[in-house]
């Protein structure tokens, strides 16, 4: 697991490392928290707010990054097009 965390940091793979990091820590908080609960229920819920702003933060991140990929894919394309349509017309 750790070689695999290393091959993705060496590949460039900030984002997919920061995911593992957040669902990572959500499970680990979420696991505590179900832990000790059962000995101090209003402790237990109190840490149950770590895995939820994990959650939150992890989702917000996917959510981001599939919006500017989205975007900037549309622009390149959107480049690509004129590129080909400036091409065309200059050959005519």
């Amino acid at each position: 697991m750790i070689k695999d965390l290393i091959k993705l940091y060496e590949n460039h793979n900030q984002l997919v490392l920061l995911e593992i990091v957040y669902f990572s820590i959500s499970i680990i908080s979420f696991s505590l928290a179900g832990i000790v609960a059962l000995f101090n229920q209003s402790l237990g819920v109190s840490i149950l707010i770590i895995p939820l702003i994990a959650l939150i933060a992890g989702v917000m991140n996917v959510v981001a990054w599939s919006l500017i990929k989205l975007i900037i894919d549309a622009l390149m394309s959107r480049n690509k097009a004129k590129k080909s349509a400036e091409k065309s017309a200059k050959k005519a």
